[in-house]
């Protein structure tokens, strides 16, 4: 499972899943304020912006990353602007976290071109990644 909670921000994701096309999304919007219309509307992102999702394992800890994916929109099968693309994670990649016998919280930061922050430590906190066990681990 990986699912994003009412809340827009908070991820849920069981170790060892991956997204897909039809299930496990995980997709993002960035709300900008566009001065000449006086309205929010999203970014279209183009195909050499460049994404960062870094999971950390402590809040505020930059030094203790995890797992640190980096795409730029063609990376991500994209061959036109969007303003709504999906992150690429493989089951590899979500196996990086400790196996518990319980949800875990992560927390994590999602950054364009390396300098916006689009998600991650705001007015509300830190972004959390709630991690559950799998199933059973293979040694």
């Amino acid at each position: 499972m990986i699912a994003v909670d009412d809340d827009q921000t908070t991820i849920h994701l069981t170790k060892g899943d991956a997204t897909g096309e039809e299930v496990n999304r995980l997709a993002f919007c960035y709300p900008i304020w566009n001065p000449t219309t006086e309205e929010e509307e999203n970014y279209e992102f183009q195909l050499t912006d460049k994404i960062t999702f870094t999971i950390l394992e402590k809040k505020g800890y930059t030094r203790n990353e995890l797992l640190k994916k980096e795409y730029t929109i063609a990376e991500l099968g994209y061959q036109n602007p969007t303003q709504v693309p999906e992150l690429i994670l493989t089951s590899q990649d979500t196996k990086v976290f400790e196996q518990l016998n319980k949800p875990k919280t992560y927390w994590y930061d999602l950054v364009l071109n390396d300098n916006v922050t689009i998600l991650g430590m705001d007015e509300d906190g830190a972004k959390k990644i709630i991690v559950y066990p799998e199933a059973e681990e293979d040694e």
